[in-house]
């Protein structure tokens, strides 16, 4: 029986990151491109959240679980030899995110 319940929460585990994914496909598509730096990207940021609560709460949490997620990985999964231009782009990248979720939160 637990194995089916741990079974059960991951696989809902799993379909709320896949949510998340598709809706910040979908959410951002039509936006202005991120670039990383706060202040170019507030206004794409602010659309971004006005989109978010126009969603169900459901959609809500899964975006920002998949956001989280993104951050979790780039920050326990990066390579711990990397170039400047690499390391560079992954901070762009975590800062994204990062703007995004505290926007949402």
């Amino acid at each position: 029986m637990k194995n089916l319940l741990k079974k059960l929460k991951q696989k809902q585990e799993v379909n709320s990151l896949l949510l998340g994914e598709k809706l910040w496909k979908e959410i951002t598509h039509p936006l202005p491109e991120a670039i990383g730096v706060i202040e170019t990207d507030t206004p794409r940021v602010n659309r971004f959240a006005a989109e978010v609560k126009k969603l169900d709460k459901k959609s809500q949490k899964a975006i920002k679980k998949w956001l989280e997620r993104q951050l979790y990985e780039l920050d326990y999964f990066a390579p711990d030899c990397m170039t400047g231009r690499e390391e560079e782009a992954l901070m762009r990248q975590s800062q994204i995110y990062r703007h995004h979720l505290e926007a949402i939160s």
